[in-house]
């Protein structure tokens, strides 16, 4: 029996050193992977880091008659709303006696999910508003005749303080918007909007609005 284990214990010291340098091979293979997946991780974290960064502008800050009085990064203003007031750009799409509203996903709102008009768009520094309108026109409907002004009124909420250009954009076919959510989206009469106030339908910017949008489309 002692043979025999002594002989096993040569066997497998053999193959061990015969395989000595395989296993090394394998670890240093697997330290070379480890190395290169730690880079890519590092240069894949400082392209988000620099994404973010291109995605960083600045808001203008506006007084309660509109006149532009400064700046601020968009980061440095969502980090304390409610410290600045800027303007921010809505459209409101109206058909036949219909408006249409789909769920909220913009971030300087917090209904997300609460169904409002699509088309909204904070203003940039140094882009005057005709020239924001123009750009959502090109984007969203780009065939349709340009909106019109409605109402300028203030708004304040968890993420920030805003002054509000409302526009209207009358269409005759649905066609003429790009992209629009045809799985949420949909067209509500002023009575349907009026009848689910209060029910957590909508959102605050359009339960604000409800009143003036009425007595206006009434006219």
């Amino acid at each position: 029996m002692i043979i025999i284990m002594m002989a096993s214990i040569d066997y497998y010291g053999d193959l061990f050193s015969a395989n000595k340098s395989s296993i090394f091979t394998i670890l240093a293979i697997l330290a070379v992977v480890l190395i290169v997946v730690v880079v890519i991780m590092l240069v894949y974290r400082n392209y988000l880091i620099k994404r973010c960064y291109q995605k960083e502008y600045w808001l203008p800050i506006v007084d309660d008659a509109g006149r532009v009085i400064g700046r601020v990064a968009r980061s440095a203003s969502l980090e304390k709303p409610g410290t600045y007031q800027h303007p921010l750009i809505r459209i409101l799409v109206y058909k036949s006696g219909f408006i249409y509203l789909s769920p909220r996903t913009y971030e300087f709102c917090p209904d997300v999910g609460k169904y409002d008009h699509p088309f909204e768009s904070m203003m940039e520094y140094g882009v005057s508003v005709e020239e924001t309108i123009e750009k959502m026109q090109m984007e969203f409907f780009p065939t349709s005749h340009s909106p019109k002004f409605l109402l300028r009124y203030k708004h304040e909420n968890s993420i920030g303080h805003w002054q509000v250009l409302l526009y209207l954009l009358t269409i005759d076919d649905e066609n003429e918007l790009t992209n629009p959510d045809k799985t949420n989206g949909k067209f509500w009469t002023i009575q349907q909007i009026r009848e689910n106030v209060g029910k957590s339908f909508f959102s605050s910017f359009l339960e604000g609005e409800i009143d003036f949008v009425e007595s206006l489309l009434k006219d």
